[in-house]
């Protein structure tokens, strides 16, 4: 839901309650705990793979990602997440000044949404998709945390073919290429999934290899070549198509799947990942 106020327009928790706790002090107390258990070998990275699902799924491996950048000096956070279900090929940037979760505000920074915006037909400015996706919310937790007084831009990317993705990676270097030094981007997305565990993991290896190996070419061929292969491979392969990840180096945190909690075998098994990149 949107909060208009005057001028200043919000975007609300909408899956508060359903994926992480809607209570402020439950949430804090939650995310700190993560936090404190999460222990990465780096604490500056510039740029981290999170995944977007529940806490109880994947939080320990979202908090040890977040973890890596704790001690960088961030003013900004650039959070890349795919649309799922997405129809058009179109980057969906925010009409709200702001994003809300139970234990806080995250302030938008508008002039960079504004640059971006200027980048070119591909990107539009929408709040509905914003209201509608979960990618984004998932990462904010974790943000409120540890960079609360940054600005933060979230950018949803619609179905991901060629000309969407040359066109964020020339939007992303264009923006955020002076800003590089002290901008966090965080690329939210799941590995893969099926209801087969072998395919599960092969796809998820597949993404992880290329994500690894900084290859935006075999990120962007993943895109739709199989049913429950990564969401956010698309906004991996224009980040790394951008030139922002130039001379950094990437390492993965830590890895594992939903088997845990999976009740039957005609569920869904899905693979998640924290990975970082750090100066090289």
């Amino acid at each position: 839901m949107k909060e208009t106020i005057g001028q200043v327009k919000g975007r609300d928790a909408t899956v508060a309650g359903i994926f992480y706790p809607d209570d402020p002090l439950e949430l804090e107390t939650r995310v700190a705990a993560l936090l404190d258990a999460a222990n990465p070998p780096i604490s500056k990275a510039r740029a981290i793979l999170s995944p977007h699902a529940g806490l109880d799924y994947s939080g320990d491996l979202s908090a040890l990602a977040w973890k890596s950048a704790a001690l960088a000096k961030i003013d900004t956070v650039l959070v890349l997440s795919p649309l799922h279900r997405a129809e058009e090929s179109l980057v969906y940037l925010p009409e709200s000044d702001y994003f809300d979760i139970p234990s806080g505000r995250l302030v938008v920074d508008k002039e960079i949404i504004g640059e971006l915006a200027a980048c070119g037909p591909s990107m539009k400015v929408d709040d509905i998709p914003h209201f509608e996706e979960h990618g984004i919310e998932l990462q904010l937790p974790f943000m409120r945390a540890l960079f609360p007084d940054a600005r933060l831009v979230p950018l949803l990317m619609g179905r991901p073919d060629a000309s969407l993705v040359k066109a964020l990676a020339s939007a992303l270097g264009s923006v955020f290429a002076h800003r590089a030094a002290t901008t966090l981007v965080v690329i939210s997305s799941d590995l893969g999934s099926s209801t087969e565990e072998g395919l599960a993991a092969a796809y998820a290896d597949r993404v992880l290899r290329s994500f690894l190996a900084a290859d935006p070419k075999g990120l962007f061929e993943a895109i739709g070549s199989v049913d429950g292969i990564a969401c956010g491979s698309g906004c991996a392969s224009a980040y790394f198509s951008s030139g922002l990840a130039k001379g950094l180096k990437s390492s993965l945190l830590a890895r594992h799947d939903s088997s845990a909690s999976r009740e039957s075998g005609e569920e869904r098994l899905v693979h998640y990942a924290a990975a970082a990149l750090i100066d090289g």
